[in-house]
């Protein structure tokens, strides 16, 4: 089955880690596309040489809690990258990494790698308040290039890279903006970042780039061209901005165009017209007609901005447009603008990625906090192979994404795609291919088998999420489900130097990083109460769907923990909401054990008026004598049910099974 679920337990919702200081030896091996063994591969771990063996094996060890990168590398082939940490294995299991392809050069095949939104604006430069400024006036490149650091070398493997620059550029003030609910523009100095970090092109047709209209358009071409840039989907006027950018790659012209896919709802417009600035505008007549005006023999890669914001599934109107726009010749479709992650689709033997989500923006919604670079490889104008390299944008710093955060982009990404569409594993990245007969793929699943009689969920296990064994029970209820976290092992918290912006944290509760991080909340004595908690609101979930909230937990002490949801209405802002939205409790633990345990809350989601909803922690000291208590959280899940229980008389053999798990990731909105 192709669809990816995350999929966990009841009796414990958390997945084990490798925990404590012993190094894990780590095993892998490297092979070609045919599966067949490349004995003559060099992997780097930390710049140290470990052999590969007949079988293409190799091992190396693994200290935790440290993240390391994975250079592999063979004559003839195409270097890759993999980045690997501490919480892609479970605990008790062989650490073992997903068989790594390579990529074979031939002649007259191409390597290029697309990343999604881009910008160096407002909370770079004037972060929410108790968060790090990251980027300061007096040293703009400096400071960005340690944003970019961690996702550079992956962006420069690439014979060419592309990137959607989703900003006007100017270092000298603009003040007549267009009257929208957002605008913003970067310094100038974004596009050297931008050229430094490996890029090629950027894409320029989207809705901000005429947040400051005609004056804004000529800051941002001048600033471009102190560089290498290409770029395309704006200019001075109409022609200008629908001019593509032509390129030699290899010998051969590639043409790069771009478009935003709506004028706007003010006067004047986003689009540029014969008289005015501003985006190239991307209605089908336009786009066919620049297509035709190309060579036969060239090689045209075509990006639109359309959609919705943070929508799951691209809007009919951009799926058309790109569609029609493969039909009419483009050899790839990229989308953007919804800012989160969209699926793919293999359409006419050409690939269509419908939102690539953020690479370098300064949102704190959950959901815009995963991302990807997509490699795609060209034999002449033939798609060969597109692979994902899942992204955690990690407190504004895109990074490559490890543990339950790749699992999420992973995942995502194979429940969203297109039914031509197969994705199975490389290492820890994703190959994204037609499935044309091929075998489908879902996530590994066991039963907790210490749930006893009791009802028990499913569980992913953490090593691999695109692979395709299935353990079943066939006299026990299960049902599937999604976790909305994607961050409650805490395993991400401080990688790569990121500041946190997930949860509450202050004098009384903090993220505790080494041999295992969790979540300490501290009561002082005196009969207080502390909250932690989410830090902002998740706009991903599903109105009056069942969900559970559950985990790990250490209690020195005596306590009562309420466990609380809170929510924003559609009409409040975000400061409102978060000061008095309102807040319900959803479950209560109460107790003391100075060993970890289990605990599960069911509740249902908000039926009505609801934008979006946070989880807040609430600990009271109810001890005899108010000594206060430290309480430890690890392995946080927030479950939506997907399905209702599914007993053993509705699904008796493995292929029921197998039904049930496809049938129900297609049916998620």
């Amino acid at each position: 089955m192709r669809r990816a679920l995350v999929i966990f337990t009841v009796a414990g919702l958390a997945l084990g880690n490798i925990a404590g200081a012993d190094p894990v030896l780590v095993r892998g091996r490297v092979i070609d596309e045919s599966g067949a063994a490349i004995t003559e591969a060099g992997v780097l771990v930390r710049d140290v040489a470990h052999e590969v063996g007949a079988d293409g094996g190799f091992t190396f060890e693994l200290n935790a809690p440290t993240t390391v990168s994975l250079r592999i590398e063979a004559p003839g082939y195409y270097t890759f990258l993999h980045t690997v940490h501490r919480s892609d294995f479970d605990a008790g299991r062989p650490a073992l990494l997903p068989d790594i392809e390579l990529v074979e050069k031939k002649a007259g095949r191409t390597l290029m790698v697309f990343a999604g939104d881009a910008m160096l604006s407002r909370r770079y430069f004037e972060p929410r308040a108790g968060e790090p400024t990251l980027v300061r006036r007096a040293s703009v490149l400096d400071d960005g290039k340690k944003l970019l650091t961690h996702v550079r070398p992956y962006i420069e493997l690439a014979e060419f890279a592309s990137v959607n620059m989703e900003t006007q550029l100017s270092n000298e003030a603009l003040t007549d903006r267009v009257p929208k609910s957002v605008t913003f523009y970067s310094p100038d100095e974004l596009a050297g970042l931008l050229q430094w970090a490996g890029f090629d092109y950027v894409a320029l047709g989207n809705n901000h780039l005429y947040d400051y209209r005609d004056a804004g358009v000529t800051s941002t071409l001048e600033a471009l061209q102190t560089t290498r840039l290409f770029y395309s989907g704006a200019g001075a006027d109409e022609e200008e901005a629908r001019r593509p950018a032509r390129v030699d790659i290899s010998g051969r012209d590639h043409y790069f165009l771009s478009y935003v896919g709506w004028p706007g709802t003010f006067e004047p417009s986003q689009v540029a017209t014969a008289s005015k600035g501003g985006a190239a505008l991307g209605n089908m007549a336009a786009i066919a007609e620049d297509l035709a005006e190309l060579s036969a023999e060239s090689i045209s890669v075509l990006q639109l901005h359309a959609g919705l914001e943070y929508a799951e599934v691209p809007a009919l109107s951009e799926r058309t447009t790109l569609r029609q726009a493969i039909s009419d010749g483009a050899d790839i479709a990229i989308g953007h603008h919804a800012h989160v992650l969209q699926g793919f689709e293999i359409y006419r033997d050409r690939l269509i990625a419908y939102s690539l989500g953020n690479f370098l923006f300064d949102q704190y919604h959950y959901a815009t906090q995963l991302g990807m670079l997509l490699y795609v490889w060209l034999d002449g104008d033939t798609l060969h192979r597109a692979e994902v390299v899942p992204l955690h944008i990690n407190g504004y710093l895109p990074t490559p994404a490890t543990g339950l955060f790749r699992y999420a982009v992973l995942s995502r990404l194979a429940r969203l795609s297109d039914p031509s569409v197969c994705m199975r594993a490389s290492g820890f990245h994703a190959v994204v291919d037609s499935c044309d007969g091929k075998a489908r793929v879902t996530t590994t699943v066991v039963i907790d088998a210490d749930a006893g009689s009791a009802p028990v969920h499913l569980r992913r296990l953490g090593a691999s999420p695109l692979q395709a064994s299935i353990i079943k029970s066939k006299d026990r209820p299960y049902r599937l489900g999604l976790d909305l976290f994607s961050r409650g092992d805490f395993e991400y918290a401080r990688l790569y130097g990121a500041h946190d912006r997930t949860w509450i944290e202050g004098r009384n509760a903090s993220l505790k990083t080494g041999d295992n991080n969790l979540l300490e909340i501290r009561v002082p004595a005196g009969g207080h109460t502390v909250r932690s908690g989410m830090k902002v609101f998740e706009r991903v979930f599903t109105l009056s769907n069942p969900a559970t909230v559950g985990g790990r937990i250490k209690v020195d002490g005596d306590v009562r923990i309420r466990f609380l949801l809170q929510r924003r209405r559609p009409a409040e802002t975000l400061e409102d909401a978060l000061v008095g939205g309102p807040i319900r409790q959803i479950g209560v633990w109460e107790g003391s054990t100075a060993e970890w345990a289990n605990f599960s809350l069911d509740y249902n989601q908000p039926r009505v008026a609801t934008h979006s909803v946070r989880l807040l922690i609430e600990v009271i000291d109810i001890s005899p004598d108010k000594s206060g208590a430290t309480v430890s959280l690890d392995d946080l899940a927030w479950v939506e049910w997907q399905t209702p229980w599914i007993g053993p008389e509705d699904a008796n053999t493995d292929a029921e099974f197998a039904t049930h798990l496809m049938l129900h990731s297609k049916s998620i909105p």
